[in-house]
């Protein structure tokens, strides 16, 4: 007799061994391979750096360093919600021909996002060596401050690729409002940059990713233990995102099938 707990250990395996061909699948024919981790950021931080170290007058090594803590979690987060969009779609065929969970195609896309993640988190301290004039122990928070980020972006990845199965027109409006949410946030530019009382002050204040952010931009940057509010406010967004995909992919997963 199959127990869900059998069950689960069937599903996890096979999640981790699907994630695991797919990344092999997906560098094989590559000259660089995971390289691009790295390079697609850094060709970004470049565009980016040149174009925003002259709006904030700062310096470019200077806002690199500041740009690139929170750009790469944010690249994380957006390549989740992109890659599990289309996850379930993509994978009708394993779903039609193999009696298995379709949670385990977005889960797929999140644990390839998150591999790559590493190894461009690995790159970017290396860069860092050449950038950042001093290190504090307030860098031991990163892999924490990683959390978060994870889970609001799979929670989100669900809840996206519970729209695109029935509706194949949500792509360009999950994609507007990423990119609405990046150039919004401060991401590119520091909290302060804006006078107290200000429209734009107001809207820092209240962005959700102001306090994502403050968790790889405290530490990294300005050398300071993210805020309480900071961690509060950013696990339970993670966490409401969370329990609205799960609670999504289960009250519908019964009815993927016949939009496939």
């Amino acid at each position: 007799m199959t127990t869900p707990m059998t069950t689960l250990q069937q599903t996890t395996r096979f999640t981790l061994f699907y994630a695991t061909s797919q990344l092999r699948l997906r560098y094989r024919y590559t000259s660089l391979g995971f390289l691009w981790n790295f390079l697609e950021p850094a060709m970004f931080l470049v565009v980016l750096s040149v174009i925003f170290s002259v709006v904030n007058r700062m310096d470019i090594s200077d806002y690199a360093v500041f740009l690139f803590a929170a750009l790469v979690p944010w690249r994380y987060l957006e390549k989740i919600v992109n890659s599990s969009m289309e996850s379930i779609v993509g994978g009708d065929w394993l779903i039609k021909r193999m009696s298995v969970s379709p949670m385990v195609l977005p889960m797929t896309r999140w644990i390839m996002a998150s591999v790559e993640f590493v190894f461009s988190m690995v790159v970017v301290f290396l860069l860092f060596g050449f950038l950042k004039p001093t290190w504090t122990v307030h860098l031991v928070v990163l892999p924490l401050s990683v959390l978060p980020w994870s889970l609001f972006g799979l929670g989100l990845g669900l809840i996206a690729a519970v729209l695109f199965t029935f509706f194949r027109d949500v792509r360009p409006i999950v994609q507007m409002v990423l990119m609405l949410t990046f150039f919004s946030s401060p991401i590119l530019f520091r909290p302060d940059i804006f006078g107290e009382g200000t429209l734009q002050s107001a809207i820092i204040q209240f962005h959700p990713m102001t306090y994502f952010s403050a968790l790889f931009q405290k530490p990294v940057y300005f050398a300071q233990w993210p805020s309480p509010e900071d961690w509060v406010v950013s696990f339970l967004l993670s966490l409401l995102a969370m329990a609205a995909g799960i609670t999504m992919m289960r009250r519908y997963s019964s009815r993927f099938y016949y939009y496939l």
